[in-house]
């Protein structure tokens, strides 16, 4: 337990939920912040809470450049978890997402031991960790609809007789085959248990990203070590990189969505049907316009997608803003847009008002009470100008990013 600017922090190995405690060092650590700061209105109730992913390339990520946005959010009430993940070599996409996903469901095990609330967590992510954040989101519903779909036909098939029970049989054995690739996670919360996703900076499609990414310094054999490819440039890598693109996750989603209504029929009234967007926890996008690293038109075609799926979704674009201007070149000069806009959501998302922001939870999927919310003040010493302009505007320069 230590203090960081009056904002206490404690730190908790991830492993210790599976009877095992990994060694300091390792990347199965997240830091808690927050959770013995007391505010005038968070002394009585559990507090929100924040899980923010960092970026870092999938190579470089560390859960200390949280830091600044945890001691932005925290003096006003929310609880921020910052968790690691291991990289690049040492793991692929898919241990990265594993670890993600295990820290989610740490979370929603044990935050409420450090005064949290479980029923009103929000993911953020920023760049890779967007990246991932948005996997893992677009996974578990995937997976909550395959279990679903399978659960339906196996009722199906009790039901049937004959030829059509045979029928039914063959469509799961072959919907099986059609997604051996995507194996389910192995958590146990549902992705209905987040309240939000705010995606900052994501490169939501991998297939359009590529290129880019090597302008970058990520070439093509990098990329295909990242996310599991074979190493050269055949068409099977395609399908990879979609493998492990939320943007086509989605859609792979939706198609599923879609054959999940077929075996209602047409006895099911509209109104009593499933509708895709209440599968998912809300969406934010946030992107700066000058992004060099994931263009705005990334972003752009991921809204335009959502829009297209139905998906409510809340878009910030900053003007002029670069791909770390929101967790860091901004925060340092004394620019804290980012962080309020990321309270302001999850005061709209947990059910919670504030004068700032009087945002009404319109549709309950977080069954809470409401409370009045600390405001969120610029003028508060923790939002203050930590580097001088002349200072921030040498190190962008130099910033890889």
């Amino acid at each position: 337990c230590t203090n960081v600017n009056n904002v206490v922090t404690m730190r908790e190995n991830v492993c210790k939920v599976e009877g095992r405690k990994d060694p300091f060092f390792s990347r199965h650590y997240l830091d808690i912040y927050g959770s013995r700061t007391t505010t005038p209105t968070t002394t009585a109730t559990k507090k929100p809470v924040v899980i923010f992913l960092t970026g870092g390339a999938w190579i470089i990520g560390y859960r200390m450049w949280g830091t600044l946005l945890a001691r932005a959010l925290a003096p006003f009430g929310i609880l921020c978890i910052v968790p690691d993940y291991r990289n690049f070599p040492r793991v692929n996409i898919e241990g990265m997402v594993r670890d993600v996903d295990a820290s989610i469901q740490w979370v929603m095990d044990h935050v409420e031991e450090y005064g949290g609330d479980r029923r009103r967590v929000v993911l953020v992510g920023q760049s890779a960790g967007a990246h991932i954040g948005g996997v893992v989101v677009a996974r578990k519903v995937l997976d909550w609809l395959r279990c679903e779909r399978r659960r339906r036909m196996e009722c199906n098939r009790m039901d049937a007789k004959g030829s059509a029970a045979v029928l039914v049989d063959d469509n799961m054995e072959n919907e099986s085959r059609v997604f051996e690739m995507m194996s389910p996670l192995r958590s146990t919360y549902s992705p209905r248990q987040l309240c939000g996703f705010i995606s900052t900076s994501s490169p939501d499609n991998l297939v359009t990203m590529r290129p880019v990414l090597h302008h970058h310094g990520l070439s093509a054999s990098v990329q295909n070590s990242i996310f599991g490819g074979m190493g050269d440039d055949n068409d099977d890598d395609f399908d990879v990189f979609e493998k492990w693109s939320p943007y086509h996750i989605m859609i792979k989603c939706h198609t599923e969505y879609v054959k999940l209504l077929e075996l209602d029929g047409d006895g099911t009234s509209s109104d009593d049907r499933l509708r895709f967007k209440d599968v998912f926890p809300r969406f934010c996008v946030i992107h700066g316009t000058a992004d060099k690293t994931v263009p705005i038109s990334e972003a752009k075609e991921f809204i335009s997608l959502l829009a297209k799926l139905q998906i409510p979704t809340d878009v910030k674009l900053y003007d002029g803003w670069t791909h770390t201007d929101p967790i860091l070149e901004a925060p340092m000069r004394g620019d804290h847009t980012y962080h309020r806009d990321v309270y302001e959501m999850v005061c709209k998302w947990t059910g919670e008002t504030t004068s700032l922001s009087p945002h009404v939870n319109e549709k309950k999927n977080c069954k809470v009470g409401q409370r009045e919310a600390d405001v969120f003040d610029g003028r508060h010493p923790m939002l203050q100008s930590i580097c001088p302009s002349v200072l921030v505007e040498a190190a962008r320069f130099c910033n890889p990013f």
